[in-house]
């Protein structure tokens, strides 16, 4: 990690489910909240079919939360036991990375919850009930013979297809959009007071790693690992975003540059002004993104 992000807070991980004790076959939430600073990217935990005797039904991604200069990112998985007793959930593996690409992961702590059998019902006395006559179909239409067998094929069908499901795992929640994420996040970094209290450094940075993260994940453009110089000769090439534009982010990523390696100070009232131009080519290149929708 580069200098001027190596005193960044590691992000801390909390989980809880909705509830201690639940019946066999029950779904639980599992909740997972994700606390660190705006400078760090956090990806959706990596559930397998299979935690401990708990099955996944399915997981998403939620809303971010963002305070000032720290980000809460929360997940979510509905989980289900078919074995009673106490069972674990165990530790689950978080990912994240820090504003120089590198991947680490934080841990949930492990969870204990019951898993109750499900009661008998009123009618349920336990004893043993005489033998009665013969219900249902009789040796002589053999049409409820047939109905038997349609009803067995099907639901014979349905497990097989639920089955399938829960081994291909669940589904992967939705993508935030990057232009979204871009806004949301230069939000947060001006709400920060790092222009009035000397960070400079640290602040055009992040205006520089938000703008290429946004550009990497809206355009399929290498940014994050590259020079300006670099990156704009592959978007002339590659992307369409107009000269125009081109032109406006090479002032501010060269501004950028200046303040992280040629120890350049500028004034408050140029800090806001990145700031606007940064906000302004992500607003002005969002349309890109949406040009085939109806």
């Amino acid at each position: 990690m580069s200098n001027e992000f190596a005193n960044l807070e590691s992000p801390s991980v909390q989980a809880q489910i909705d509830s201690s004790t639940a019946k066999l076959g029950d779904l639980v939430t599992l909740s997972i909240r994700v606390t660190h600073p705006l400078a760090l990217n956090v990806d959706p935990p990596v559930f397998s079919k299979g935690l401990g005797s708990f099955e996944v039904y399915a997981s998403t991604r939620l809303a971010s939360e963002v305070n000032g200069d720290r980000v809460v990112d929360r997940f979510q998985a509905a989980l289900q036991s078919f074995t009673t007793g106490q069972q674990v959930v165990p530790a689950i593996e978080v990912p994240y990375r820090d504003p120089m690409g590198t991947v680490r992961s934080i841990a949930t702590s492990e969870l204990t919850i019951t898993i109750e059998e499900v009661p008998a019902g009123s009618k349920d006395q336990g004893d043993i009930r005489a033998i009665k006559g013969v219900i249902g179909p009789t040796a002589w239409s053999p049409w409820w013979w047939v109905l038997l067998v349609v009803l067995v094929a099907a639901a014979s069908a349905y497990v097989w297809m639920k089955r399938k499901k829960m081994i291909q795992g669940p589904p992967p929640p939705p993508p935030i959009p990057a232009d979204v994420t871009a806004l949301e996040k230069l939000k947060a970094l001006a709400e920060t007071d790092w222009l009035t209290s000397g960070k400079a450094k640290e602040y055009y940075s992040a205006i520089s790693d938000i703008l290429r993260e946004y550009l990497e994940k809206a355009f399929a453009i290498r940014a994050l690992e590259r020079t300006t110089g670099e990156l704009m000769r592959d978007l002339r090439r590659k992307s369409e975003i107009s000269t125009e534009r081109q032109a406006e982010l090479r002032e501010l990523l060269e501004t950028c540059d200046l303040v992280k390696f040629a120890k350049f100070r500028p004034e408050i009232s140029e800090g806001t002004d990145a700031h606007q131009a940064g906000v302004r080519f992500v607003e002005q290149t969002r349309v890109l993104l949406r040009k085939d929708e109806p």
